[in-house]
């Protein structure tokens, strides 16, 4: 048993432990004891569990435990991820995990790590505004709601597994739940489920197409969902992406919901086509740029000018992007000049998006802004 359950199972609520077997179907059965409850697994009802109703029972923390292990038996996945998910009645969960053999030891790089929280964060912000405002693509994702439910996610611990990150989402953003309708945060996290499942099946089907067509039966897939997909996944492509989840037992389950996706590497390159296709097309006459340089790989010419790419970090659609553009001699000088003085710099292009690295095509009117 892993030491943190015992911590985790004292601080579970029976109560939220009855609505967790309830919403799940189990069945109530006659109990002779008046401190404990009796659920019947549904189905064939072979599993039966006992919940403590009093908290300052001194084998409290024990029967949670013991009750929390017969259910993830039955459901087939780890205890603590069952105790975690009782722990957070008013949240449901969602695990982004990368697994491959860079991940085997539980432990990621750095920079990776930090890739997976960003990425994680943005595909729960395209998902909220998706919700408010369907459509393919977000130029701005500054929706209120949106934003307020983003604002109120958690991170949970850590999770045994190759490397799993763990979100806890709000049912719904506001101060109390309104039983008429289905809380803003679990359609956030529905759609999240649903547009991601849709999107791997039909790479996986050899049908990517059709995630650009809008079909009534299908959900929403936007291009900065894509884009957050694509972020979660490692460069050099070591890993594979899986995204599963559990639903608060605060309300019903939605049916027919996958929470278990899973992105092979071979499927990347397909999700980032995608991401630039779902995107409305660039303008020929480019778009104005302005940021700071902060990579100079140039070298040579014939005639012993440094010239070529410098990475930029600019400011497009509420985003910081990475891009690269290639510089002739005059303006390569002033980028080295304008990355040692950190200052600002201006550019015009048409923005090609990339995985990691985005390209400029095109640029023109290169220069260093006042300090």
């Amino acid at each position: 048993m892993n030491d943190r359950s015992p911590t985790l199972a004292a601080r579970v609520s029976y109560q939220a432990l009855r609505d967790y077997l309830a919403t799940r179907q189990w069945q109530s059965m006659p109990s002779r004891l008046s401190y404990a409850a009796i659920y019947r697994s549904p189905g064939a009802g072979e599993v039966e569990v006992q919940i403590p109703l009093d908290p300052d029972l001194a084998d409290y923390a024990d029967a949670i435990t013991f009750a929390a292990r017969r259910i993830s038996s039955f459901e087939g996945r780890p205890m603590e991820q069952v105790l975690r998910d009782l722990v957070q009645p008013r949240s449901d969960t969602v695990r982004y995990a990368l697994s491959g053999v860079a991940t085997e030891t539980g432990t990621i790089g750095l920079v990776a790590g930090l890739a997976l929280v960003e990425g994680a964060l943005k595909s729960l912000l395209a998902s909220a505004c998706s919700v408010q405002r369907p459509r393919r693509f977000h130029p701005r994702m500054t929706l209120t709601d949106a934003e307020s439910y983003v604002r109120a996610c958690r991170l949970g611990q850590t999770e045994i597994g190759s490397f799993v990150l763990t979100v806890d989402t709000p049912l719904d953003i506001h101060d109390q739940l309104d039983a008429s309708e289905t809380p803003f945060g679990r359609r956030a996290t529905t759609l999240l489920f649903e547009s991601t499942a849709y999107l791997a099946r039909s790479i996986r089907q050899g049908e990517a197409a059709r995630v650009l067509d809008d079909r009534p039966d299908a959900p929403l897939v936007s291009a900065n969902l894509c884009d957050a997909l694509v972020e979660m996944m490692p460069p050099d492509e070591s890993a594979d992406l899986r995204l599963s989840g559990a639903w608060s037992p605060l309300i019903p389950a939605p049916t027919a919901v996958p929470v278990v996706i899973h992105f092979d590497r071979t499927m990347f390159e397909s999700v980032e086509r995608l991401a630039q296709q779902l995107r409305p097309s660039q303008s020929t006459e480019g778009t104005h740029f302005v940021g700071k340089v902060v990579e100079l790989s140039g070298a040579p010419n014939a005639a012993g000018q440094l010239e070529g790419d410098v990475i930029l970090q600019v400011q497009a659609d509420d985003q910081l992007l990475k891009v690269r553009v290639a510089l002739a001699p005059k303006a390569y000088a002033d980028a080295g000049t304008a990355h040692f003085a950190q200052q600002y710099v201006s550019v015009h292009g048409q923005l090609h998006r990339g995985r990691r690295t985005h390209g400029l095509r095109n640029p023109t009117g290169f220069t260093i802004l006042p300090a």
